[in-house]
Order: structure tokens, then sequence, then C-alpha cells
């Protein structure tokens, strides 16, 4: 009696592992979501991960787990290891029918691209003797933009090399812009007659127009650390520099362009830089912002890049016949290397040399005087 017993409990708890085994994943599913799309360098990111079970089959143990890039630091430490990735597991009880949501938060210290495309389930059977392990896709990420800094030593710089230019604003008129009404000149054609206005006032009245012509802007960011002696940070507050100074150009309604020796493309999720050079053509708009954005985030300090030189070289061949109206602002702590390079480049026209240096050490170079020179000293931190 005892043995009949025994045999047929081994055999039901063979057969219900057969049934958990092919049953246990099915209508099962994970979900991996960073709830904001970016955030800069410094603040913290949510995301949540969401589990649900539509069958009435129970899962008493379940295992979630992923890796991310290790320059992600989870607040909650618990089942959380690092080494060359972060790597977060939780444990969790599900019922049939369940859906269980829990919120994790996330500390983003430096910038980049941060994805996550895959998770691992881990199922066990009765008494722990048996482990069922499947892989599900995910598809979130998260990108970190450059911290901001302190660049209104370089706004001023720039905006005094663009009153020069001021003058020019009014010779060219947008059809499509409306300003104002004023009174008639003889000079003004007579398709720009308000004739309702003429009308109302007696006086012959013509329209105004806004100017077509927007202060540009070109920042060449140079991202090169070839030395022998490593200075990241001050590539870090380049990198910097040039994501402050798009945003607040673009908020000023400024047309900003971007050239630099970070290449990859900026609409594609998390990319990986390649040799060359990128330039993306001075606009305007939150999209433009976007992209310079993006594409700042992804460079990472290992990649390989074209010297500054070279890097001029192909731009002066490819765009610089687009951007002849664009004031240029240079940013580079690789001054021996690229200082002939930039005083060839710019000629007899107005640019701006943004040079990240060493705290308490002073740029030793003298350029032209058409280049306004900006030394920034940065901490080491």
């Amino acid at each position: 009696m005892i043995s009949l017993f025994l045999l047929s409990f081994l055999l039901l708890t063979y057969l219900w592992n057969l049934y958990y085994a092919t049953h246990w994943s099915r209508n099962l599913l994970v979900t991996l979501r960073f709830l904001q799309d970016f955030v800069y360098a410094g603040e913290q990111a949510e995301m949540t991960e969401q589990i649900e079970n539509h069958k009435k089959l129970v899962i008493p143990v379940l295992e979630v787990a992923f890796h991310v890039d290790k320059r992600l630091a989870f607040h909650d430490c618990e089942n959380t290891s690092v080494s060359d990735f972060t790597y977060k597991r939780d444990i969790f009880a599900l019922l049939g029918y369940q859906r269980i949501t829990r919120k994790l938060t996330v500390g983003c210290t430096k910038r980049g691209c941060y994805r996550i495309d895959k998770s691992y389930l881990t199922a066990f059977s009765m008494l722990h003797r048996r482990r069922f392990s499947i892989d599900v896709p995910a598809d979130t990420h998260l990108y970190v933009y450059a911290a901001r800094t302190n660049v209104s030593d370089i706004l001023i710089t720039c905006e005094r090399l663009m009153g020069s230019v001021q003058c020019a604003k009014r010779l060219f008129e947008d059809p499509f812009a409306y300003a104002s009404i004023r009174e008639y000149t003889v000079t003004d054609p007579m398709k720009t007659i308000n004739w309702k206005a003429s009308a109302r006032t007696g006086e012959l009245m013509v329209n105004t127009f806004e100017s077509t012509h927007m202060e540009k802007v070109l920042l060449f960011l140079d991202v090169e650390d070839s030395g022998i002696l490593k200075y990241e940070y001050l590539t870090e507050d380049a990198i910097s520099v040039a994501a402050t100074l798009a945003q607040k150009m673009v908020a000023r309604g400024m047309e900003v362009g971007l050239c630099t020796n970070i290449t990859a493309e900026p609409d594609s999720a998390c990319p990986s830089p390649h040799q060359d050079f990128t330039c993306l053509h001075p606009s305007g708009g939150r999209k433009q912002l976007t992209d310079i954005e993006r594409l700042l985030a992804i460079h990472r300090s290992d990649a390989k890049v074209l010297p500054l030189p070279a890097m001029l070289d192909s731009f002066a061949t490819e765009y610089a016949d687009q951007t002849e109206d664009a004031i240029m602002i240079f940013i580079s702590k690789n001054t021996s290397a690229n200082q002939a390079a930039i005083e060839a480049f710019t000629g007899r026209e107005q640019a701006v040399w943004v040079v990240p240096c060493p705290r308490n050490e002073t740029c030793g170079i003298h350029t032209a005087d058409n280049i306004r020179l900006i030394s920034r000293e940065v901490n080491d931190f």
C-alpha cells in the first residue's frame, strides 16, 4: 500500500512537472520601460518592471533578471550586483490572472545612451528540484544628455560678434512673416500697400515683414584625446559647453549647427559611433536640438576620432559654401595641434575658440586678431 502511494505520488509529481514545464511561460508577459525619453546627467530616471500572468496557472516563484550599462546605478541595491554590467534580479510570486508593477529609480551620473534589449525569466518546479528559463526580448532605452554648464561669457562674446551683422537683417524680408503697418514712402512698392488700412486712416499705409535673415552659429566640437596623458574631464566639459550653447541659442530663436568628430545617426536608438565626422547644418527648433543632444550623448572616451585639422579639411570641401554667414565657435582643448588649422580655416572672418584647460593652468597661445579666445578652467572631479 505504501509502495503504491509512493509510486502514485512520484507519477503525479512527474506529470505536474511535465505540465508546468510546458505551460509556465505561456501568456506570461514581462515589460521593462524607462518612463522618460531623456534626462540630464546628474538627474534621476525611473523605470517600471511589469509582470502579467494571463492564465490560471499559479507561478509560486518567478525570477526576472536583466542587465544594463554599469554607469546607471539603481537606488535599490537589493538583488543588484555590478561587474562589467549592472545586473538586476527580482523575485515575484504570481497568482492566476495577476499583474505586478514595480517602479525602480536609477541614478544617471554620466551621459550616454542606455539600452535594455533582453530580460531573463526563471521558474522552478515543485521543491525547486528543476529550473526552467527563457529569454524575453525587451526594447527600451534612455538618453542621458550632457550636463549643463555656465556659458554666459561665451554667449556675451557671440552677441558682440553678431552685432556687426544686425544691420543686414532688414535687407531681406519674408513675405509670409507679417510684422506691422506703417506709412507709405516713395521707395515702397505698390504691392505692399494695405488698401483697407489706407481707407480707414485716409493715408497710404504699407505692410512690413520680418527679416528672413536669422543669426546662425556653427559649433565645431573636437573630442580627440590622443595624448599620453588623458584628460577625459576636459573632453566632458567641451561636450557640456556644446550642448548648453545649442540649448540656449535655439531657445533664443537662433539657427545652430554642429560639426564634430563624434559620428552616428542621431535619429537611431543608441547608435554606435564610427570613424569619420558628422555635420548637422544650422537649423532651429526642437528637432535640431534633439539631434544635437543625442549625438553628443553617445560619445565614448575609447572611440577613435578624426583630429580637428582633418575634420576642417573635409568640412571645407563639402559644407563650407552652405554656412558662409554663420558665426563659428571652435571647442577644443588641443591647442598646439589645432591653432594653425583654425587660423587658416577662419581666414578674415570672426570666430570664437573655447579652450577647456585644467584649473590653475593658463592657455599659453596667442591667436590671430579675428579669433576671440576663451579659456575655461575645469576641475578634475
